[in-house]
């Protein structure tokens, strides 16, 4: 991938506009907006910005259910997903800002987290790579893992064909389809980073059809107080 192209694309989250991203990349603006165009970028707006004055960005960073950002890559990328009749592949950003971070592609086997858990919080130092899966659950799950129950712990690979023979995988699967999962990671993003965080851009149609406004820290706890009251009632179906 041209490291050129790598570095637009991944400024590209809504938080610049075509000419900020020239100037940080030392590009022209036009040269910038043919990568745009080439890769189905969305671009934010001369005067649109972050926070609840930016409510019309949504593509920029597009939210998945299990409330990850998805971007849009080259479509060279070799692990990137595919999207048919359209330009660019998708990805996980936080994958993609590892991938600049250490200058090569990452393999499919190798892990990204969160190291506060918010996976919104795609900032370079808020991530760390795993050599595999197994490396990663054994230097974080399974190091707490007496706060894990041994049914819990059994549960964990368990493929999503199989969920509803377990109880606490079906749950996770119900909270995934209504939006709850993308809707709770949004709210303790905004909880913890503040409501004018970039990394809430995207998130504002997820609120709207929540119906809640982020106006306040007391808002955002009474929103989160009432997600949890719903997923404590799951339990008991």
């Amino acid at each position: 991938m041209n490291e050129n192209i790598a570095k637009v694309i991944v400024l590209y989250n809504g938080i610049q506009t075509s000419t900020e991203i020239a100037k940080a990349v030392g590009l022209s603006p036009r040269y910038v907006r043919k990568i745009a165009t080439r890769f189905d970028l969305d671009r934010l707006p001369v005067g649109a910005r972050c926070g609840n004055e930016n409510h019309s960005f949504v593509s920029g960073r597009r939210i998945d259910r299990d409330g990850y950002v998805m971007i849009t890559v080259p479509g060279d990328h070799p692990y990137a997903r595919p999207r048919p009749g359209r330009n660019g592949k998708l990805m996980l950003e936080h994958r993609m800002i590892m991938e600049q971070e250490i200058g090569r592609y990452l393999l499919p086997s190798e892990i990204v987290d969160h190291r506060d858990g918010l996976t919104l919080h795609n900032a370079p130092l808020n991530l760390r790579l795993f050599a595999s899966n197994g490396d990663h659950l054994s230097k974080t799950t399974t190091g707490n893992s007496k706060l894990i129950s041994k049914s819990g712990r059994q549960n964990i690979g368990i493929r999503s064909d199989r969920g509803k023979e377990y109880q606490p995988v079906d749950i996770y699967l119900r909270r995934r389809k209504r939006g709850d999962v993308r809707l709770r990671q949004i709210l303790l993003a905004a909880l913890s980073l503040g409501i004018d965080s970039p990394y809430l851009l995207g998130t504002s149609h997820h609120l709207k059809k929540a119906q809640i406004v982020l106006s306040s820290r007391s808002t955002i706890e009474h929103a989160l107080a009432e997600l949890d009251q719903r997923w404590v009632l799951d339990l008991a179906q």
